[in-house]
C-alpha cells in the first residue's frame, strides 16, 4: 500500500532535502496499472514550490516497495530495492563519468532522471522524473516492438556493455569494486521456495497450448527444456571465462519507454530503461537474448543475424571512441559462442513472459494479497489467461522459429534458421566470413 499526501510530502522533502525544497504542495495524480509493477507500486506525483516569484514544478513518479510483511519474508523485495538504488546511485554516476572523461558524444544515458531515494524500515522509495510528462510512452505489450525499436534497444545494449568492457581494461580495481556492489537479485528470486519451478510450468503451459498447433517433435524438445531452467538461472554463467558485464537484467517490453519524432509518430528518437533491480554482473547475452525473444515480432525473427550484427557494431564502435579495440576486449568468435550457450537465458524466461504480456490489467494478481493470504508468489502466476490467441500466436513463432533448442557438443544451438544450418552454426552469417 502507498503512501498517502502527508505521507508522500515527508518522503519527499527527505529525497529533496539537497535543493532545499521546504515549502511545496503535492498531489497524487494516480497510480499505474496492475501489472506495471509485481513486488512495488508506482504513484505520479505533482508538486510545486510555493515560493510566488520562482515557483518549481517537478512531474514525479515515486517507485515504493511493498510493504506486506508476508511477501517481504517469501522474496527478496528489499534486495530487489538496494539493488536498484545501488545502480541509480553509484553505478549510473560512475558511467556517466567514465564517459565524459572520453569525450562521448552519444554516451548511453538512456535511463529516466533520478532524484534519490529513502530507505526506511519496511519500505523503500525512489524517486524519478514523469517520462510520460516530456513525452515518453509505453510500447503496446501485447504487440511485438517494430523493427526501429528493436534497433534502437540493441543499440543502448552495446553502449552499456562496452562501458563495462572498456572500465575492466582501462580501471580495473575500481571496476571491481564498482561490480561487487551489485545483488543477484534473480538468483535470491529462483532459489526461494515462493517461486520454485515457476519458470519450469511456464515451459510445460506453452507446450500444451501449442499441442496440434506445432510438429510434435519441436514441442517435445521445447518441453524438455524445461529441466534446464534452474542451471541456466543458478550456474549457467559461473565460469571464469564467461565475458561479463554491468547488464540491465530485465529487458521485457514494459521497460521500456520510448519518444518519437515529432514529424513521424511511429518513429522512435530515444529510449529509457527501467527498472534497474535485476542488474548484476554477467554475460551481455543475457540482456540480448532476454529482451529479444520477449518482445521481437514474427518477421524480425528472420533478420536476427542481422540485430546481432548491429549491436556488436555498437559495442565495438563504442570501445573505439574510448581507444579500446573490440577484438581484444570481446572478440567476434567470442561472442559468437556466447550467443550460443547463453541464449537459453532468453528462451528461460520467455514462457512466462509472454503470458504476461498476453494478460489484461484485471488478471492481474495482488502479490502482497496473495501472500497474505497464505499463497506462493508463483501460485499468482497459474492463472488460465483470456486472451489465448494473443499468447498463443506469440508463443507460436518463437517456439516454432527461434525458440527449440538441441543440445551439442556441450553448447546449445537454435536449429530452425536456414543460416545457422549454412553457415558455421554462428547465426550471423555474414560475420562468419569473418572469422
Amino acid at each position: 500500500m502507498v503512501g498517502n499526501e502527508d505521507e508522500t510530502r515527508s518522503w519527499l522533502k527527505f529525497i529533496f532535502t539537497e535543493e532545499n525544497l521546504d515549502n511545496f504542495s503535492v498531489k497524487i495524480l494516480g497510480n499505474s496499472e496492475k501489472g506495471d509493477g509485481y513486488v512495488g507500486d508506482i504513484v505520479f506525483v505533482h508538486l510545486i514550490t510555493d515560493n510566488a516569484d520562482f515557483p518549481k514544478e517537478y512531474n514525479l513518479v515515486l517507485k515504493c516497495s511493498k510493504r506486506s510483511q508476508a511477501l517481504r519474508e517469501k522474496v527478496p523485495i528489499e534486495q530487489a530495492f538496494t539493488n536498484e538504488i545501488y545502480i541509480y546511485n553509484t553505478v549510473l554516476p560512475v558511467f556517466t563519468e567514465f564517459q565524459h572523461k572520453h569525450g562521448i558524444e552519444k554516451p548511453f544515458d538512456s535511463v529516466p532522471k533520478y532524484h534519490g531515494k529513502l530507505i526506511r524500515e519496511n519500505v523503500e522509495v525512489l524517486v524519478f522524473e514523469n517520462l510520460k510528462s516530456i513525452g515518453y510512452t509505453l510500447w503496446n505489450k501485447k504487440q511485438s516492438l517494430t523493427r526501429k525499436h528493436v534497433n534502437m534497444v540493441v543499440t543502448e545494449y552495446g553502449k552499456l556493455h562496452a562501458i563495462s568492457l572498456a572500465m575492466q581494461s582501462q580501471q580495473p580495481e575500481e571496476f571491481e569494486e564498482l561490480s561487487s556492489g551489485l545483488q543477484d537479485v534473480l538468483k535470491m528470486f529462483m532459489n526461494s521456495t515462493a517461486v520454485e519451478g515457476m519458470f519450469t510450468r511456464s515451459i510445460y503451459e506453452v507446450y500444451d497450448l501449442l499441442k496440434g498447433d506445432l510438429d510434435d517433435n519441436i514441442l517435445i524438445t521445447w518441453k524438455n527444456f524445461g529441466s534446464q531452467v534452474n542451471f541456466i538461472f543458478n550456474d549457467m554463467c559461473e565460469g571464469s571465462d564467461v565475458t561479463k558485464v554491468i547488464i540491465h537484467g530485465d529487458c521485457w517490453n514494459n521497460n521500456f519507454m520510448f519518444k518519437y519524432s515529432p514529424d513521424n509518430e511511429s518513429l522512435p528518437i530515444k529510449v529509457a530503461m527501467l527498472d534497474w533491480q535485476m542488474s548484476n554482473f554477467s554475460s551481455p547475452i543475457l540482456d540480448l537474448s532476454y529482451f529479444l525473444f520477449t518482445c521481437i515480432s514474427e518477421e524480425d525473427i528472420e533478420d536476427l543475424d542481422d540485430i546481432l550484427r548491429l549491436y556488436y557494431k555498437s559495442m565495438s564502435s563504442y570501445l573505439s571512441q574510448v581507444g579500446a579495440d573490440s577484438s581484444t576486449l570481446y572478440p567476434l568468435n567470442i561472442f559468437l559462442q556466447d550467443w550460443k550457450k547463453y541464449c537459453r537465458f532468453g528462451v528461460a524466461m520467455c514462457g512466462l513472459l509472454l503470458k504476461i504480456c498476453a494478460t489484461d490489467s484485471d488478471e492481474v494478481v495482488d502479490l502482497a494479497e496473495a501472500a497474505e493470504s497464505g499463497d506462493d508468489f508463483s501460485a499468482a502466476f497459474s492463472y488460465d489467461v483470456k486472451d489465448k490467441t494473443n499468447f498463443k500466436n506469440r508463443a507460436k513463432y518463437i517456439v516454432n522459429e527461434l525458440m527449440c533448442v538441441t543440445e551439442h557438443s556441450s553448447h546449445y544451438r537454435i536449429f530452425k534458421r536456414k543460416s545457422i544450418n549454412k553457415k558455421l552454426n554462428t547465426g550471423i552469417p555474414e560475420l562468419a566470413d569473418q572469422t
